[in-house]
């Protein structure tokens, strides 16, 4: 809590590393400029671009160490201490040092423009240009200009070697005070490439051109949008003074970057690619071209949260999962939003797009889905830890050839638990209205339970009487002569979606026909917004119902609690007994989300009433 010395502790060393970390980190790029002054030996090469800055750096390493020894940042470290430490790590009698930096960001703690004098690049790379940052800079030319101070960092006896087929790239040569090369599939591009094969299972190979020479190049690498870093290198190696056959033999020898475009070959037939290192929007294009093109038996795409995008989230996440519906024959996303991905549906039976709340659930699907000869694309960011669906496979398969038990197979999903045994009191009802919330007293008065007590509102109101079943609290009732039935559930506000599937299905009834009321911390407390469907808004409970039956056509209730007091964390707020005004405030708006909710009854079933008389 906020009031415990141990918080203010630490809040004051925060705040203090805040205010001095620039200067520190400044007079630590000013020392190590000095050290960098002696190495004269090496070439230092800078990799910069929207995307491919890891692969590209990669590829020129692997070029360049086909002639000397040197050094490479590792992994996709591209901050100012990878810098540092790319400098203080490279020997004087090196060949090269090859870093990678993400200029991309705003309100770096040394300028790029200091780091670039401490690295002092010899040859510096651009890649492309595109939407990552695009929040912080406003546009991609703005991103253009943070990347181009790479190339204006160069000395007169520098290289520039810059994308031709982008025309912001392109535009930096203006800025170089050395010697341009260019790369790319344009005519003009001094690195040239063309006859371009990427149709898996065939890996990506293609014909290079410069100075007069050809040579046909057949690397180890899945998609056509990877012809970049394969000019790029090579191009690197021409202006190092490497041959172009001596180049691209280099990079034939080069797996592909894990996380990268990567495959991984699970024993028992299916293939996955795996690109879950950031899910920008505007890099899927080239990823359904490869799933378009792929020869398999079955091809899916598994996608976790998108970034880097302009449009609100809902259009957004629809026409991606659009685009990869053509693109591929299964659709299915993992996350928070996932649910916004449903909008892309067909038809309400459509079962190409499917979205999960976890990889859990997802992993449970799988486990019977997957089939040999199945080629799976998973495009994602480190944070959704998609990593985590192959390790799962891997094991599973393993398993089963081995016949031992899988040692990390996957957790049960909730999708997987126990069905619910759906008492008489369940049958025949027209109506499902559920309250969201945690079963014991302990949760009782919280906001999280807010959903539940709209629901005792609405019980006392009509005079109904709860009565406890083995699937949680229940109480029936009729509304324009149908039967409706209420449930506070006995599960966890998380597990609700499949419990409420489960329930509806054995009742016969379809998405439209349930609601459920549940808490929302992005409104105002005491406000509630009823809806005829739509996504979960990132609350857990409503994207467990969503995911269950896989449509946003349930309706529901929201009621609004407010964000917590600083200090106090999300999950201590929501499962905390409301006090003072709060509790006041709260017991007020689940009395109005009562009537919303009786509201909501009867729309349906003047609804029903008037679609059965149009088709009388």
């Amino acid at each position: 809590m906020s009031s415990t010395p141990r918080y203010w502790a630490t809040k004051t060393v925060r705040q203090a590393w805040a205010r001095l970390r620039p200067t520190v980190l400044g007079v630590v790029a000013s020392l190590v400029t000095v050290y960098r002054l002696t190495l004269r030996r090496p070439i230092f090469i800078g990799v910069t671009g929207s995307v491919g800055k890891t692969t590209t750096k990669e590829m020129i390493a692997t070029v360049l160490a086909s002639r000397w020894t040197g050094y490479k940042s590792p992994g996709t470290n591209n901050v100012l201490k990878a810098a540092v430490l790319s400098v203080l790590r490279t020997k004087r009698d090196f060949g090269y040092c090859v870093q990678e930096f993400g200029v991309g960001g705003l309100g770096e703690a040394v300028p790029v423009e200091k780091q670039f004098r401490m690295f002092k690049p010899q040859i510096a790379v651009v890649t492309t240009v595109g939407d990552d940052h695009i929040d912080a800079h406003g546009s991609r030319e703005a991103i253009a200009a943070a990347k181009g101070k790479l190339v204006a960092a160069i000395p007169a006896s520098g290289t520039a070697v810059l994308n031709a087929d982008d025309h912001l790239v392109l535009a930096m040569r203006t800025r170089s005070r050395g010697r341009v090369l260019t790369y790319g599939l344009s005519p003009d591009a001094e690195v040239r490439g063309d006859d371009i094969r990427s149709d898996w299972p065939n890996r990506l190979s293609l014909t290079v051109s410069h100075g007069g020479e050809s040579v046909r190049v057949q690397t180890q690498f899945c998609g056509a949008h990877l012809v970049t870093s394969v000019l790029a290198s090579i191009a690197v190696g021409r202006a190092a003074g490497l041959g172009l056959q001596e180049a691209a033999t280099a990079i034939e020898g080069l797996a592909p970057v894990p996380g990268r475009m990567c495959p991984v070959e699970s024993p028992d037939g299916v293939t996955f690619i795996q690109d879950d290192v950031k899910a920008p929007v505007w890099t899927f294009p080239p990823a359904l071209e490869f799933l378009r093109e792929a020869d398999a038996k079955r091809t899916i795409i598994i996608v976790g949260n998108l970034s880097d995008y302009q449009e609100p989230l809902d259009p957004t996440y629809a026409k991606v999962a659009r685009a990869a519906r053509d693109s591929a024959d299964f659709v299915f996303f993992v996350g928070r939003w996932a649910t916004r991905a449903l909008k892309a549906k067909r038809s309400p039976d459509d079962e190409s797009v499917r979205a999960f709340v976890t990889v859990d659930h997802i992993n449970d699907f799988l486990r019977d889905f997957l089939e040999p000869g199945d080629l799976v694309l998973i495009k994602g960011s480190h944070p959704d830890r998609l990593g985590g669906i192959i390790r799962a496979r891997l094991d599973q398969a393993r398993a089963a050839a081995t016949g031992l038990p899988a040692s990390s197979a996957p957790a049960p999903a909730v999708e997987s638990e126990d069905p619910v045994e759906v008492p008489a009191v369940a049958q025949g009802i027209g109506q499902l209205v559920v309250g969201l919330g945690n079963p014991g007293e302990r949760y009782l008065g919280t906001p999280h339970n807010v959903g539940q007590q709209a629901l005792d509102h609405l019980a006392q109101t009509l005079g109904l009487a709860w009565s406890e079943e083995d699937f949680g609290l229940v109480a029936r009732t009729e509304v324009l002569g149908q039967d409706v039935l209420l449930v506070k559930a006995g599960v966890e506000m998380n597990r609700t979606g499949p419990w409420m599937r489960e329930l509806a299905d054995q009742a016969g009834l379809r998405d439209r026909d349930c609601l459920f009321v549940h808490d929302d911390i992005n409104l105002k407390p005491g406000v509630v917004r009823n809806r005829m469907g739509g996504s979960s808004g990132g609350h857990k409970g409503a994207q467990s119902i969503v995911a269950a039956f896989q449509s946003e056509d349930v309706r529901k209730v929201k009621i609004g609690v407010g964000l917590p007091p600083e200090g106090t964390t999300v999950t201590q707020y929501v499962l905390s007994p409301a006090k003072g005004e709060l509790a006041e405030t709260m017991d007020k708006a689940s009395a109005q989300a009562a009537s919303r909710v009786m509201d909501m009854l009867k729309l349906h079933v003047k609804e029903a009433e008037a679609a059965v008389e149009d088709r009388g």
